[in-house]
């Protein structure tokens, strides 16, 4: 038996949902990691960085790879 909401099986729209999040997330990355398109802030923060958060972060779970921010 399927859960619904309306008539609509909520596990599909959990997926759909996840996948629009994911689908941001990588988004947001690509755009504040770009050389073309990244602040200086965020570029800097990469670089000292060990891995590339644009290869590695794919997705709203990955955003667990960052370590804790801190606001100078």
């Amino acid at each position: 038996m399927k859960t619904t909401a309306g008539g609509v099986d909520l596990a599909a729209r959990v997926q759909e949902a996840k996948a629009r999040l994911d689908a941001h997330v990588r988004e947001i990355i690509e755009w504040h990691f770009s050389p073309e398109t990244g602040c200086p802030f965020w570029l800097e923060f990469a670089s000292r960085l060990v891995w590339s958060p644009r290869k590695e972060i794919r997705c709203f779970e990955d955003l667990k790879k960052f370590p804790p921010f801190q606001d100078d």
